[in-house]
């Protein structure tokens, strides 16, 4: 098995991001909404495909260590745009779990590379992934919320459960960002990490 077939999983998972930007965000095809999330969520499923096949075959890498969690942003962070700019939920909701995310991912990122330089790569811990998990799920999870019918008699109890799966994965990027922070703080002291 190609050494690359992990970090070209994840380069797919990059270039899917232009097609939900273009099927949720126009109405050319019909149920383009829907065909958005699925795309989201066969993206999402190459994150658990790439490392799976990494550690199966031995073939993590420091390239791949570095490049799957910037892959994960950018569709956590593609799904929670199209939830702000059609107003899905309250714009508070998405200022406070877009602002948590982006400073925990600022944070995270700068120690990244101050390891880095220092000739170590610092990968994801346990809480992070279960953080992406929720992430994966919630973010679908609301994007379907606004493609359905408003006068459905369950739309309450989804967006219940949508509120419910932010919260949770807005809880554990908290918790995650502060453990990564406390668990590698030798970074900030240390000549050599």
């Amino acid at each position: 098995m190609s050494k690359h077939i992990p970090n070209i999983i994840t380069v797919i998972r990059i270039a899917l991001l232009p097609f939900v930007f273009l099927f949720y965000l126009t109405d050319f095809v019909p149920y383009s909404q829907f065909i958005a999330i699925g795309i989201f969520l066969v993206a999402a499923i190459t994150d658990f495909l790439d490392g799976m096949i990494a550690r199966k075959y031995n073939l993590v890498s420091n390239v791949g260590k570095l490049l799957d969690p910037i892959a994960d942003k950018m569709l956590y962070y593609t799904g929670l745009f199209l939830i702000i700019v059609t107003n899905i939920l309250p714009i508070w909701a998405c200022v406070v779990v877009y602002m948590i995310n982006l400073c925990r991912d600022f944070a995270i990122d700068c120690l990244r590379m101050i390891a880095a330089t220092k000739g170590s790569v610092l990968a994801a811990n346990m809480y992070g992934k279960i953080k992406t998990t929720i992430a994966f799920i919630s973010t679908p999870w609301v994007l379907l919320q606004g493609c359905l019918d408003t006068t459905w008699n369950g739309l309450f109890a989804f967006q219940i459960i949508g509120y419910i799966l932010i919260g949770a994965q807005t809880f554990f990027c908290l918790l995650s960002g502060i453990i990564y922070l406390v668990q590698n703080r030798k970074v900030l002291s240390e000549t050599k990490a």
